[in-house]
């Protein structure tokens, strides 16, 4: 395993965020992952990088602000990589050090060994003209019509524009999960039924939640809709309003080499599924809900229809 970690950071480092020599490599890690870090700064060593590592107590929640001394470090880096138990995507602390230091940042919340190695694995050229061509399609459209085969049955109001995530981290100040390939927007508004399929640890069986003007306003009263409700209840308390319960992002997973597994990171990156955020969306285009937490939902084999297109059926791209 440790010679395909290496291989996965090298892909890491040098396809996706192109390191050069004595750029400032930091890696934001918890105990949980240092096998996945150690890789990564081995393979920064062998590209004549400077890499240091930042080790930190896991977070409860996605989108938890991480403590100040990663937020400074954030600012004085060329390269970030963070490979932790919790996202630190949505974070200001992150979106200063893109837009401020226009550091280069992959965030890998939750990743796992097999899922680094396999999701480092892809065919990032592919997923990139996948991504694209779905592209085109979300962001001319005004609405988004979801269903599935467990219950989904939604509208969603797409004005923003919808962005790429490809795996392509070489610009100043570029910014995108690892293993990648989505393409996503934020929504304006919302209505109707969401089963969620999977959600991470919290949510593992088909779970009903009513959407009413971009709000949840019921959960499904079964073990895992409890477990549901109580993440965002808990958010809403600390944020002292409802943004927790707002749809954040509508995204369609591009990446063909991705698989189902309970781990969010590379569910909502398979082809062949869509994924619905709830909480913050201050990183996306037009995007203006802030919360402390961002929590995607997964919805498998999707119909999706763009305003009168169906660009998938029952999880078959047809675009």
């Amino acid at each position: 395993m440790r010679n395909k970690l290496l291989k996965s950071a090298r892909t890491a480092l040098t396809q996706c965020l192109n390191v050069k020599p004595n750029e400032l490599v930091l890696i934001v890690t918890n105990p949980e992952k240092m096998s996945i870090s150690d890789a990564i700064y081995t393979e920064a060593i062998k590209l004549k990088a400077e890499p240091s590592i930042i080790i930190y107590p896991a977070g409860k929640i996605n989108g938890e602000e991480p403590p100040k001394i990663v937020e400074e470090a954030l600012m004085n880096a060329d390269v970030v990589l963070a490979p932790t138990v919790v996202s630190i995507s949505h974070t200001e602390a992150r979106r200063r050090a893109s837009s401020e230091r226009k550091a280069r940042i992959a965030t890998l919340p939750g990743i796992t060994e097999e899922i680094f190695v396999r999701g480092l694995s892809a065919d990032y050229t592919e997923i990139s003209k996948i991504s694209k061509r779905v592209q085109r399609y979300l962001t001319r459209a005004k609405k988004a019509y979801v269903t599935s085969p467990s219950g989904t049955n939604i509208e969603i109001d797409t004005d923003n524009p919808a962005l790429i995530s490809d795996g392509n981290i070489k610009k100043r100040g570029a910014f995108s999960n690892l293993p990648d390939g989505e393409t996503e927007l934020a929504p304006t508004n919302a209505n109707g039924t969401i089963v969620i399929d999977r959600c991470g640890a919290v949510i593992s069986k088909p779970t009903k939640i009513e959407i009413k003007n971009g709000y949840i306003i019921k959960y499904e009263n079964s073990p895992s809709g409890k477990r549901f409700k109580k993440m965002i209840e808990n958010a809403k308390k600390i944020d002292k309003n409802n943004n927790a319960c707002y749809i954040a992002e509508f995204a369609i997973g591009t990446n063909p080499s991705a698989k189902v597994t309970g781990v969010i990171l590379e569910d909502e990156k398979a082809l062949g599924t869509c994924h619905i955020a709830f909480g913050d969306n201050m990183s996306f285009l037009g995007g203006k809900n802030k919360s402390i937490i961002h929590l995607d939902i997964i919805v498998l084999k999707p119909t999706i229809k763009l305003d009168k297109k169906i660009i998938m059926e029952k999880g078959n791209l047809l675009v």
